[in-house]
């Protein structure tokens, strides 16, 4: 099996990247999305459709401010 992975785009720093399978054959197999975090390079999804991909980025950043907005330490 082979993988070939090409960076689509980047969003708020995140790398949405697609993956493309293929078997012994040559023939592509599957294509997933993966999106990478900004600060470790991990993968923190991997989805079948880009928006799935897209919707994971924003949601991870609207939790991230939240979070800051409800921090105890945050003074207004």
């Amino acid at each position: 099996m082979r993988s070939i992975r090409s960076v689509i785009y980047r969003m708020f720093g995140y790398s949405i990247e697609r993956l493309d399978e293929y078997n012994d054959a040559g023939l592509p197999t599957s294509i997933r999305y993966e999106a990478r975090c900004p600060y470790t390079g991990l993968v923190i999804t991997s989805s079948p459709t880009l928006n799935a991909a897209r919707q994971c980025v924003i949601a991870r950043e609207l939790s991230a401010s939240n979070d800051a907005l409800h921090d105890d330490r945050h003074v207004a």
